[in-house]
């Protein structure tokens, strides 16, 4: 049994995290989009006690009794892999093992030497199945083959790119991580609070996220998935930005920011990297941010995403961007 569904829509509204950006433009909307505006769903339903199993989750397609703290847990898509693993919990099985190895960094990192099957991009159900698992995690990508994971084991479908505080306390719920999120969280804010006081005096200095897609041409966004950085960290924002808009290197000149962070596409990688690319341009030399040295690029693509990974390695990155006096 295999699971079709493009590998656009796993990694698209993953990654939106990751991927998010990579297809930018008005004319991609099969991307979805990642902001922290909340996904209609019912919430994982709260308990008092970690150890309080068996427990209910209410979700996105019914209520799902987990009777055990969940051991071996399994998820097709490819996004829950960041949150299982920030709550220092790793799946059996998960979807996209190897696209995470090949094309993001940070979250590699974390899965190295877990042993994670790969259950592929369009995801095996066949080997889902074989590894019985306690639990599956799928996304609301997976919501017609509900009864059928259902029958592997039991199933709590999430939405594909929700708030990922909400999505990090809901995977927690499931697993009994509870306190672990809780922990995660004020941490994070935590480090946002005291990042944010220490880049007070970039205050003044716009800021601005692309990503490039070569020929000259960048990706943007304007929808609020940047918010955990120009709100917790105090930054400010570039105006004009179009929301979700493709743009040129004429244009970015036009909007010139002060500091501009370039993303990985990790779809199509730069060669080089963009200073390389764009070093004999006028224009791009012409920037604030190119004259001043404050292009900063990433190489973990998952920044634009939603996911819990993005957002706490991303405060790390402007941090050590922006920091130095």
């Amino acid at each position: 049994m295999q699971r079709r569904g493009t590998i656009f829509s796993a990694l698209s509204i993953i990654l939106v995290l990751m991927i998010t950006g990579c297809a930018g433009g008005s004319s991609q909307q099969a991307i979805a989009p990642a902001t922290n505006k909340h996904v209609e769903h019912q919430d994982a339903t709260p308990v008092k006690s970690e150890s309080a199993f068996p427990r209910t989750i209410s979700h996105l397609s019914g209520e799902t009794v987990i009777q055990e703290k969940p051991i071996k847990i399994a998820t097709p898509y490819i996004a829950f892999v960041d949150y299982l693993a920030v709550l220092d919990e790793y799946p059996i099985a998960a979807q996209g093992v190897s696209t995470i190895t090949a094309n993001f960094p940070s979250l590699s990192k974390r899965v190295a030497e877990k042993n994670i099957i790969d259950l592929g991009m369009e995801v095996d159900l066949e080997k889902l199945l074989a590894v019985q698992p306690d639990v599956i995690i799928a996304a609301e990508d997976m919501r017609d083959q509900y009864e059928k994971l259902s029958q592997i084991a039991p199933t709590v479908i999430l939405p594909q790119a929700g708030d990922w505080r909400e999505t990090l306390q809901q995977i927690a719920a499931i697993i009994g991580k509870e306190e672990k999120a809780a922990n995660v969280l004020a941490e994070f804010d935590r480090k946002s609070a005291a990042y944010k006081e220490q880049l007070g005096f970039r205050s003044q200095q716009s800021v601005m996220f692309v990503m490039y897609r070569g020929k000259e041409q960048f990706i943007t966004w304007n929808d609020g998935r940047f918010d955990p950085f120009y709100d917790g960290l105090g930054l400010k924002r570039t105006e004009g930005v179009n929301e979700n808009g493709q743009l040129s290197l004429e244009s970015l000149a036009q909007l010139n920011p002060d500091h501009l962070f370039v993303i990985n596409n990790w779809q199509a990688p730069i060669q080089g990297g963009v200073k390389e690319a764009l070093k004999g341009s006028n224009v791009w030399n012409s920037l604030n941010a190119v004259k001043n040295n404050r292009v900063y690029e990433l190489a973990d693509p998952s920044l634009p995403g939603p996911m819990a990974l993005a957002k706490i390695d991303g405060i790390e990155e402007i941090m050590k961007a922006m920091g130095k006096q």
